[in-house]
C-alpha cells in the first residue's frame, strides 16, 4: 500500500493537480485510448486468430494433405466468434474506467508508455473473463467450430486424433484469450498515442497526465 500511496503522491505533485482533477483526467484520457480501442476491435480485420496451440500438429498434417482451404474456412469461424463478442468488450472497457480510483492510478507516476493499459487490465480483465465466456461459448456452438474441427481431423488422415483434436472447451478459451490479448493490444496503441501528442486532449487534466514521461 506504501508503494501505491508513494506513487499517487508523486503523481499529484508532477501535475499540480487535486486528487479529484488527477482521477477525472486519468479516465478522461485512457477513455480517448479506450474509443480508439473500440474503433480497431470493430474493424473486419480486427482478429487474426489462427488456433489454439494444441492443434499445431494437425495443422502441419491438413497442410501436407493439402486441406488448407479447409483449415482458412476453420480458422475463419474462429475469427468470427471473436468478432461477434469485440463490442461486448469495448462496452466493459468503458464501463471499467468508471470503477478506476485513486489507488489504481498510482502505477502512473513512472509514465511508462503502457501503465494506463496495464493499470486498465488490472480492474477489466476479471470482467471480461466473467462476462464474456458465456457469449463466446455461444458464438462457437452457434457457427459449428467443435463440429468443423472434427471434419478437419478426418480430412488429416487415419492418425489425426493422435496429432491433438483441441475440444469446445479449448477452443472457447483460446478465442476468450485472443478476445482479450486483442483488446488489450488495441488499447495500449490508443495510450500511445495519446502519449505521443497528450497536447491534443481535450482535458487539460489528461494532458498533463499523460504528458508525463514523454521526452
Amino acid at each position: 500500500m506504501t508503494e501505491k500511496v508513494q506513487g499517487l503522491a508523486a503523481l499529484l505533485k508532477s501535475t499540480g493537480l487535486t486528487e479529484p482533477q488527477l482521477l477525472n483526467g486519468v479516465k478522461s484520457g485512457l477513455g480517448t485510448a479506450v474509443n480508439f480501442a473500440a474503433t480497431e476491435l470493430a474493424k473486419p480485420d480486427a482478429f487474426q486468430l489462427s488456433g489454439p496451440a494444441s492443434m499445431a500438429k494437425l495443422q502441419t498434417a491438413l497442410l501436407k494433405a493439402n486441406q488448407s482451404g479447409a483449415l482458412d474456412s476453420f480458422k475463419a469461424t474462429l475469427n468470427q466468434s471473436a468478432a461477434s463478442v469485440s463490442p461486448q468488450a469495448a462496452v466493459i472497457l468503458k464501463e471499467s474506467l468508471k470503477a478506476l480510483a485513486l489507488t489504481d492510478v498510482s502505477g502512473l507516476a513512472g509514465g511508462a508508455p503502457d501503465s494506463a493499459t496495464r493499470m486498465l487490465r488490472s480492474v477489466a480483465e476479471p470482467v471480461l473473463r466473467a462476462k464474456l465466456m458465456p457469449l463466446v461459448s455461444q458464438a462457437i456452438a452457434a457457427n459449428g467450430s467443435a463440429a468443423k474441427i472434427k471434419e478437419l481431423a478426418g480430412k488429416a488422415g487415419p492418425f489425426a486424433a493422435m496429432l491433438g483434436v483441441p475440444g469446445a472447451a479449448d477452443l472457447e478459451n483460446y478465442v476468450l484469450s485472443q478476445v482479450i490479448e486483442t483488446s488489450f493490444g488495441y488499447l495500449a496503441k490508443g495510450e500511445a498515442a495519446v502519449r505521443a501528442n497528450p497536447a491534443a486532449l481535450k482535458d487539460k487534466f489528461a494532458a498533463k497526465i499523460f504528458a508525463i514521461g514523454k521526452k
